[in-house]
């Protein structure tokens, strides 16, 4: 079982947390037939072998988790029919959220980030929330309200399979969202000094986990936040990753589909649960 550090519990028992999810957590949801999502990687490669042939560019680009590129290259490959391909990837297919998606609800933080285009967990959290959960995607106006206001709020970077014209799936998309819609990402760093992170099914290829990170951990020497990561990790590894992310590498078991992850966050919410009874107790809010 993962060992939560005190600092973590602390940090979001007093909601002063953000729990960033990527595409690790989509792919325990499912449909009935037991397909689940694919994780990007997994998408790109099956993009690649639908188009009958392959491409030396393209495989190129993905032997070196190039995504971005990658993703570039498919959507100019398969024309028309990238829309259809992305909606029968993550929209059509209708999947169901998982354990782990309740587990992450349960931790009741104020301000939850998904890396995904999937609406797995927005759609398990207004159900759960009877609607009262706010979505902000990156081109929203008044996306300064995740910062400012006091409601639950799930950030979405990438967009949303809903709005397939406004996805960050490129190279393209990115750099025209980070220079058009900077005032979001101004807002995601400020919430990395003021909260504390907790990656949870997050790729460290991500371009965002990349970029965002990398620049925090270099800017000022911290590393407050946390990833949880499925082993064999090395010492090296985790050093690393701490060196140049400022993230803490948390380990689990991925045996049977990584459901100790899942049973570790539930403990966590357990934790968290008793810590804020302490805090009311104590009246040290």
């Amino acid at each position: 079982m993962t060992k939560w550090p005190t600092s973590l519990v602390q940090s979001i028992a007093r909601r002063r947390a953000v729990i960033l999810i990527g595409s690790g957590v989509s792919a325990n949801a499912a449909t009935d037939a037991g397909v689940h999502p694919p994780t990007w990687g997994a998408f790109l490669d099956e993009a690649h072998g639908k188009l009958g042939k392959k491409l030396k560019h393209i495989t190129t680009a993905l032997k070196r988790y190039n995504y971005l590129e990658a993703c570039e290259y498919l959507k100019q490959a398969h024309g028309a029919g990238w829309g259809d391909l992305i909606r029968g990837s993550f929209l059509t297919p209708n999947y169901k959220p998982a354990a782990i998606h309740k587990a992450i609800f349960d931790l009741d933080c104020r301000i939850v980030a998904s890396l995904n285009f999937d609406k797995v967990y927005e759609s398990y959290a207004m159900f759960a929330s009877e609607g009262t959960i706010i979505i902000k995607n990156y081109y929203d106006d008044d996306v300064r309200q995740v910062v400012a206001g006091a409601d639950r709020y799930i950030m979405k970077p990438h967009g949303t399979v809903d709005t397939l014209s406004k996805m960050i799936f490129t190279l393209e998309d990115y750099g025209r969202a980070r220079t058009t819609y900077s005032t979001f990402y101004e807002i995601f760093t400020s919430l990395l000094h003021t909260h504390t992170f907790l990656c949870i099914g997050c790729g460290l290829s991500d371009p965002d986990m990349q970029l965002i990170f990398e620049d925090y951990r270099y800017k000022l020497s911290e590393s407050p936040h946390f990833i949880t990561l499925p082993t064999p990790v090395s010492d090296a590894e985790c050093s690393l990753i701490q060196k140049t992310r400022g993230l803490n590498v948390l380990t689990y078991s991925p045996r049977d589909n990584h459901k100790e992850l899942t049973e570790s966050l539930v403990t966590l919410g357990a934790q968290v649960a008793m810590k804020r009874d302490e805090i009311a107790d104590l009246r040290s809010w």
